[in-house]
């Protein structure tokens, strides 16, 4: 089965909407199934806070989300949108999309999921810092939703490096903790699951892919140095997707890894090789002792 390769732009596109443009035309290049924004809203966010104008910056209102969707239909690859309350949830619903992502942050917000629930067909679900539980209640507040998936995800900016900060010994490769794919795929047997990726890197995503993820999600920017350079330039930091992301080439490999991935593991089918078959007598009967 094909893995479907999600391009999460996030912040990356550093508010302005030629740079998204350009990021959609980039998820394609790359091979990518889908290219994702992340919606705010502004009026959620207090006027004190120091990252206040970043955020209005990055602002999505309907007529720049119609332009981003009039982009990926050029491109022909499929786009999705994460709200952030019932309001940009409406919003995404108003431009005629009906699928949808729900960040891990938002997975005990009732409202929003009683929205999306009788207004979307398709919910993408990211489970971080979420128990099994929480899932479950999730899943069930979902019941009127034609698909969900479930994505495994570790909320930490990249994974693991924070422990390190506080003097614990950790690897993002470890904190990944990819197994929790194989426990999602036995308590929800009836869903498509994947894994959203905040690592360095590409490695984990593709390992994830190989474990049967069926969906993986991963971050990616133009220029992994615009948040240093911003904050050299203008004494702002800008954001914290472009540390985690891969640029332009780096998705482009992890595509092509991911892809070969798929055709290592074959079909699921027990079936021997043609080799096999064309060796078959020649290495069976090799050391067969002859008569005479």
């Amino acid at each position: 089965m094909k893995t479907q390769i999600i391009a999460e732009v996030g912040e990356c596109f550093n508010g302005n909407i030629d740079t998204a443009l350009e990021m959609i035309r980039e998820a394609k290049k790359a091979g990518c199934d889908i290219v994702k924004f992340q919606l705010l809203d502004i009026s959620e966010v207090a006027k004190d806070d120091p990252e206040y104008d970043w955020f209005a910056g990055l602002d999505l209102p309907v007529p720049r989300m119609q332009a981003l969707i009039k982009e990926a239909e050029k491109q022909k690859i499929d786009i999705l949108f994460t709200p952030v309350s019932v309001e940009t949830a409406g919003n995404i619903y108003e431009t005629g999309q009906r699928k949808v992502k729900i960040a891990s942050s938002f997975i005990r917000k009732r409202e929003l999921l009683d929205y999306i629930n009788s207004h979307f067909e398709t919910v993408y679900l990211s489970t971080g810092m979420a128990e099994l539980q929480e899932i479950r209640q999730a899943v069930a507040m979902l019941q009127d939703v034609r698909e969900i998936v479930i994505l495994h995800c570790v909320s930490e900016y990249p994974t693991g490096p924070l422990l390190e900060q506080r003097g614990l010994k950790a690897l993002d490769e470890n904190d990944a903790h990819l197994n929790m794919i194989r426990i999602l795929k036995r308590e929800f047997p009836d869903f498509r699951i994947g894994y959203s990726d905040h690592t360095e890197g590409i490695f984990v995503p593709v390992i994830a892919a190989a474990m049967g993820a069926e969906v993986i999600e991963k971050h990616f920017t133009l220029d992994r140095r615009t948040p240093i350079q911003n904050f050299l330039n203008k004494g702002k930091y800008l954001g914290t997707d472009h540390v985690l992301s891969v640029e332009p080439n780096d998705l482009h490999t992890m595509v092509d890894q991911i892809r070969r991935a798929e055709t290592c593991q074959g079909e699921m089918c027990w079936s021997r090789s043609p080799g096999e078959k064309i060796l078959l007598d020649f290495l069976r009967n090799r050391y067969v002792k002859r008569e005479g």
